[in-house]
């Protein structure tokens, strides 16, 4: 059963509002939730009409959409789903989505090995490995990695639109310092992703520096469509993140060669998966090797390099030494009685 763009909208908002159990919803309730889902994605004004909801109902009840949903009414008024854990996202996929997905597959394929889309080669992989498991009802044979855990990923589609439609945001943002969250008007740039967690870039208003947002941090956006939007004139998303490891750049700092000696048992690792771009091999010696990086000192670049534990010595430059010892020397006394 073919499903245009709008009804999924619906569904997915219905089964939004059916999970969320701290609230009774009724058929009313769904109609406003999914007027407000059609105006945020698509940017028109509708009126759903009720039978239109109560057909959308039967159709998440039935098997025409491979749903199943057990949805129930409480009190002949309140539609809440029977089972607390079931979401539509969770339900298999059908033989229609399977063909779908292996003419997107086919399609993909095709650019695999331009190097402007080197990030399709894993896009490909984890539509095949997807699409083999729900063929074959196996487990995957690829274990990408993931945070089932992680928390924030709900302002990921905002932000993006907002990037894209230049929108100004008010952000309500409390740092794991600060002893409350803060309202701060937002001009977002660019949305980063690092060790499976999720960053937004962009400008306070009336600042002048890049800042960097944790979305897990993130307890609200709403957007300013009266706030002019200022774009940073000296941001360059392509090069931005060059000199750092990680998402923390200091615009005041330069790169810094840092050199650093790698045991015979790490450097082998080192090498194949260098730990910054620029990463060189200074020299061969006796018990391991010498490597250097160049990058802007952060807290990500510390955390790298203690975190190789005795594998790894930094020799230079002499105030990284000091700073990583001092670190070093703390966790040291974590462990004594």
């Amino acid at each position: 059963m073919p499903v245009n763009r709008n009804a999924l909208i619906r569904y997915r908002t219905i089964d939004k509002c059916l999970q969320n159990r701290r609230r009774k919803w009724t058929i009313e309730d769904l109609i406003d939730a999914c007027n407000d889902a059609l105006y945020e994605y698509e940017g028109v004004h509708t009126n759903i009409s009720m039978r239109t909801i109560r057909l959308d109902l039967n159709a998440m009840r039935s098997d025409s959409l491979g749903y199943n949903a057990p949805i129930i009414v409480n009190n002949k008024k309140f539609y809440t789903y029977e089972d607390a854990e079931y979401s539509i996202a969770n339900s298999p996929l059908t033989t229609q989505d399977l063909g779908i997905l292996q003419e997107v597959s086919h399609l993909l394929r095709q650019f695999k090995g331009f190097s402007h889309f080197n990030e399709v080669s894993e896009m490909v992989n984890k539509l095949e490995d997807k699409i083999y498991s729900e063929q074959h009802q196996q487990a995957s044979v690829i274990d990408f990695e993931k945070n089932d855990l992680l928390t924030g990923i709900e302002w990921l589609d905002i932000l993006y639109k907002a990037i894209v439609n230049k929108t100004t945001l008010l952000i309500t943002y409390q740092s794991f310092k600060a002893r409350q969250a803060a309202d701060i008007i937002f001009y977002p740039y660019l949305l980063k992703e690092y060790r499976n967690r999720w960053f937004i870039l962009g400008m306070k208003k009336q600042g002048k520096e890049i800042i960097t947002f944790a979305l897990d941090r993130i307890q609200n956006i709403t957007a300013q469509d009266k706030e002019l939007f200022v774009q940073h004139k000296k941001f360059e998303p392509h090069t931005y993140f060059d000199n750092i490891i990680g998402v923390t750049r200091n615009y005041a700092e330069e790169p810094t060669t840092i050199l650093f000696w790698a045991s015979a048992h790490h450097a082998p690792y080192i090498k194949t998966k260098p730990i910054h771009a620029s990463q060189k091999i200074v020299e061969e010696v006796k018990g391991g090797t010498h490597f250097s990086i160049a990058v802007i000192p952060n807290f990500e670049m510390e955390r790298e390099l203690i975190g190789f534990g005795e594998g790894i010595k930094i020799l230079s430059p002499n105030n990284i030494v000091r700073q990583i010892k001092r670190k070093v020397r703390l966790i040291s006394e974590l462990y004594q009685e």
